[in-house]
């Protein structure tokens, strides 16, 4: 299993309700059109200590091969990714390997 963080950094604070609006509906859009799992949204550095402002989704699926899209892109998320991409200083998309139990174990021995 994987973890997938969309990390969006936003330098200007009165951006960031907007940029979670937005981030939740085209999570919300995989989600219902593509069966992608429920992502969360958070925010740091806005009311809690940080480096910078950032504001993030976070979802797990069970192969990375997953993030082939498909049916295409939902048109919700061609409709709010240029909204999204307009707030935002910039982001990236990071990759991390669940590290359950049993894979644990499976690189030990």
């Amino acid at each position: 299993m994987f973890l997938v963080r969309r990390v969006c950094k936003v330098s200007n604070r009165a951006n960031v309700p907007k940029t979670a609006d937005l981030l939740t509906k085209i999570c919300k859009a995989y989600e219902e059109e593509q069966g992608r799992d429920k992502a969360t949204i958070y925010i740091g550095g806005k009311a809690t200590p940080g480096k910078e402002i950032v504001v993030c989704a976070e979802w797990t699926q069970e192969s990375l091969g997953e993030l082939k899209v498909p049916t295409g892109v939902p048109s919700s998320v061609m409709e709010n990714s240029p909204k999204l991409v307009a707030l935002i200083d910039s982001y990236e998309i990071e990759f991390y390997e669940v590290a359950t139990q049993e894979k644990i174990d499976s690189w030990i021995s």
